[in-house]
């Protein structure tokens, strides 16, 4: 890779870390021709589901047996009359008697929330209204949209980018700098800027999470990505003040973000974490790292493994999101008993918060100007079936421009990236 440096000399004032300080800028390129065939997706066959839960069954029976609301079709209140309602299934389809009595039952609720006797009554049963209403939705049929074969694509990938990097050290020994770049001609991207010392390093701009940093991604195969699956989905991506600090072989990064302009409502936890062990066993170098993030009430979890020994390059990802444990269906109270005074709750549907594990791993070699590449990526969500990545790819140094290759299975579709990169 070729540079070409602009150095000048500036005098900086840095109120209690001295003046005059020699700085440099330096500016270089990276650029890329290629084009990109993507296999079309398979067809996709129109489908009809009905989704009225075992829990739905028994809110409708419990509100219909509540003493509000009388009898079906009656006006007694000395009890209620059990509606028998089937449970929907993907292959069952709810009968006109099941969904007109839902609709009898609900009139009879939004009766009480005109006339009830009193307040907390009126908005009690103005809560088992909303919740029949939700039920009444799951009576309908969700349909699925048949969806032809898609056509294979093949576009043409080209891009330049200018990168520019400056730096310099106070007259009290502190290190300062920025980076930013332009891609293409007229189109610039937010860059970051640091200062560090024996304390550590203070960054700010656009920053990876620090768990990211630390634990990082599998080599990735193709001149443009092929799509880039070898990336696992950190959810700290975006973090613009960071802090990290290296010593004796150990490094640590803390990130996150401050809230500013539209992001003023964020709530929760917005932080990530990471730390990684490099050294030398029996010749290899090896790291290994450990990250962890929330955002919000989202934790992820991420450990990697990396070897590297002469032209062999091994790295290995775990990457773990808990979205916290399972919420219990609750049914509607009973509304009556607002007329003593308790409080009355709304019926709640499950919800699973389903947890996603992603491993990965990659393996490189380098041999003189060429080096292949691949690596093999897995999603796995409970209850949903597993998304498979794998990739396999070479390069070949011409010298300061470079021939990629790359072809990628992306859970059963086939992409295919060739190009030329060029660095200046």
């Amino acid at each position: 890779m070729k540079h070409k440096y602009l150095a000048s000399t500036a005098v900086i004032a840095l109120v209690g870390f001295g003046t005059a300080a020699a700085a440099e800028i330096t500016i270089s390129g990276t650029a890329r021709i290629g084009v990109v065939t993507t296999e079309g997706a398979a067809a996709i066959a129109g489908d009809t589901t009905y989704s009225m839960t075992a829990h739905d069954t028994s809110f409708i029976v419990a509100v219909d047996d509540n003493v509000l609301y009388g009898t079906r079709g009656g006006a007694t209140t000395t009890g209620g009359s059990v509606i028998a309602i089937d449970v929907m299934t993907k292959s069952t389809t709810p009968s006109a008697a099941d969904v007109g009595n839902i609709n009898a039952l609900r009139a009879r609720v939004a009766e009480v929330v005109a006339n009830g006797a009193t307040d907390a009554i009126r908005s009690a049963a103005a809560i088992d209204l909303v919740s029949i209403d939700g039920v009444l939705a799951r009576t309908n049929a969700t349909v699925t949209t048949a969806v032809a074969k898609k056509a294979d694509t093949t576009v043409g990938k080209n891009r330049v980018r200018i990168s520019f990097a400056g730096s310099g050290t106070t007259d009290g020994g502190l290190t300062y700098g920025f980076s930013a770049r332009a891609d293409h001609s007229n189109t610039s991207t937010g860059g970051s800027q640091y200062i560090s010392g024996a304390f550590g390093k203070i960054s700010m701009g656009d920053l990876n999470g620090g768990d990211e940093q630390m634990v990082g991604n599998l080599s990735g195969v193709g001149s443009s990505g092929a799509g880039s699956h070898q990336e696992f989905a950190y959810q700290s991506s975006s973090h613009n003040l960071g802090y990290s600090v290296s010593m004796a072989g150990v490094s640590f990064a803390a990130t996150t973000d401050l809230v500013r302009g539209a992001d003023a409502t964020k709530t929760g936890s917005n932080t990530a974490y990471g730390v990684k062990w490099s050294g030398d066993m029996g010749g290899a170098t090896v790291g290994l790292a450990l990250g962890t993030s929330k955002i919000g009430n989202v934790t992820e979890d991420s450990m990697s493994v990396g070897v590297s020994m002469g032209g062999l390059s091994i790295m290995a990802v775990s990457h773990t999101n808990d979205n916290g444990p399972v919420t219990a269906a609750v049914p509607s109270t009973i509304a009556v008993a607002v007329a003593s005074g308790a409080t009355h709750v709304g019926a709640v549907a499950k919800v699973d918060n389903l947890d996603t594990d992603t491993t990965g791993l990659s393996i490189s070699y380098a041999m003189d100007a060429m080096s292949v590449t691949a690596y093999t990526r897995t999603e796995s969500t409970a209850g949903v079936a597993d998304k498979d990545y794998s990739g396999v790819g070479f390069t070949y140094n011409l010298g300061g421009a470079t021939l990629k290759a790359g072809f990628v299975d992306a859970n059963d579709i086939s992409i295919m990236d060739f190009g030329i990169n060029f660095s200046f």
